[in-house]
């Protein structure tokens, strides 16, 4: 019997929860848990695959906004939820469910798709490529102090009461200056700030203030004492840390780190290179676990993301070719300048796949590490490093949200 794709109804959203968690090696949700999900259920788009009434496969997208170079926010398909029960894998449902979600989002306007692969070699196929990284972290407290930071402002715990009132505009302030941050919605919020507002987990939400007593910052963290051997200390987790500016950002930090009974600070997600190293004590507290893939991307518009972020100052120019299997339009050749970027009927200088510009598109991932992976078809000497000049993007782009 062939096996149909298509959106997923009302009242189907449970039985393709229970397929992706089943795929992706999660239980099956209570009826509680699932009062909770329901909603983001809801609020994104899903596609479902079917065989004889029975759901097998499903691939789900939220609603979003993404940052690029330059402080554009360009609507984002956020791939999520993606799965196959193992007795249909293998047969191209996972394939037809990504072209069909792909090409609703592409029909629905979004400008970008982006993803957390749970393998890194899936989405390539697909048109995706990794963006931007993220590094996993342990800070050792009394190693790290003091941490050079204004002795201006002040920080305070936000009552349960207040955390929704104050960190979704602090957030839209504070990370969404950073390139590769994404929108996040109210039940975004909830979710992850779930055991603040009344979780089993000693959980907080600190809040930098200035001296006029407007926040410019703030710090989701959790605690917990050390159930190794190490038995008589704490260990925390920085869940979220965003600031106005690096200063507020080095307060924040000075904070958390000044914590009694603290021992190590972890962290899952930080920006690669993040600067406050350089303002402990001892930077060599602050130690890297890994670095990871945080961000996938894919340009679903290539002339509107193109055209939306900005590029470096500079005499220079690159002209690239790109080739785009799922959508056509995409095909074609752009000039790439410090005044933006143009369609052109030049010949390229570079020659990529849609998943090779949209490695590069963000500035994390270089277009000399592109090209000496073999990815690039250079056809103009030092056209690699030109873009490179053109497209670099300082701080490297962060995600800094799971979903």
């Amino acid at each position: 019997m062939t096996i149909e794709i298509r959106p997923t109804k009302p009242g189907e959203h449970r039985a393709a929860a229970a397929v992706t968690g089943a795929a992706l090696m999660f239980p099956a949700a209570t009826d509680e848990e699932w009062g909770k999900r329901e909603p983001s259920w809801i609020d994104s788009d899903s596609v479902t695959a079917w065989d004889d009434g029975r759901c097998v496969g499903h691939a789900g997208a939220f609603r979003f906004d993404s940052t690029v170079p330059g402080g554009a926010r360009l609507p984002m398909s956020g791939v999520t939820r993606v799965g196959v029960l193992p007795t249909y894998t293998r047969r191209g449902v996972l394939s037809g469910m990504m072209e069909r979600l792909l090409r609703d989002a592409h029909a629905d306007g979004r400008v970008l798709a982006g993803l957390r692969a749970s393998e890194a070699v899936i989405y390539r196929r697909f048109g995706f490529g990794v963006a931007g990284e993220a590094a996993s972290i342990r800070v050792r407290s009394k190693a790290a102090r003091p941490v050079h930071a204004p002795a201006v402002g002040s920080t305070r715990l936000l009552a349960r009461d207040e955390v929704l009132d104050v960190v979704p505009d602090l957030y839209d302030r504070c990370a969404r200056r950073r390139t590769g941050t994404v929108s996040r919605s109210s039940w975004l919020f909830e979710r992850y700030l779930e055991d603040v507002l009344g979780g089993t987990k000693p959980a907080f939400v600190a809040v930098h203030e200035d001296p006029s007593g407007t926040p410019d910052g703030y710090v989701h963290y959790s605690v917990a004492w050390d159930e190794s051997e190490n038995d008589d200390a704490g260990r925390g987790e920085v869940h979220d840390l965003f600031g106005v500016d690096g200063a507020v950002e080095r307060a924040l930090w000075a904070y958390v780190l000044g914590i009694d009974l603290i021992d190590e600070w972890r962290a899952e997600e930080r920006p690669m290179h993040e600067a406050v190293r350089f303002a402990l004590a001892d930077m060599r507290a602050y130690k890297v676990r890994q670095y990871w893939d945080e961000q996938w991307l894919r340009l679903l518009d290539v002339d509107v993301a193109l055209q939306a972020r900005t590029y470096r100052a500079s005499d220079l120019a690159v002209v690239v070719g790109v080739h785009d299997p799922w959508f056509p339009e995409n095909d074609g050749t752009w000039r790439v300048d410090a005044s933006g970027a143009k369609r052109t009927d030049d010949a390229p200088d570079l020659d990529v796949a849609i998943d090779v510009l949209s490695a590069a598109y963000l500035g994390g991932t270089t277009w000399r590490e592109l090209a000496d992976a073999g990815r690039v078809d250079a056809l103009r000497r030092d056209a690699v490093d030109d873009a490179d000049t053109l497209f670099a993007e300082h701080p490297a782009p962060f995600c800094g949200s799971f979903y």
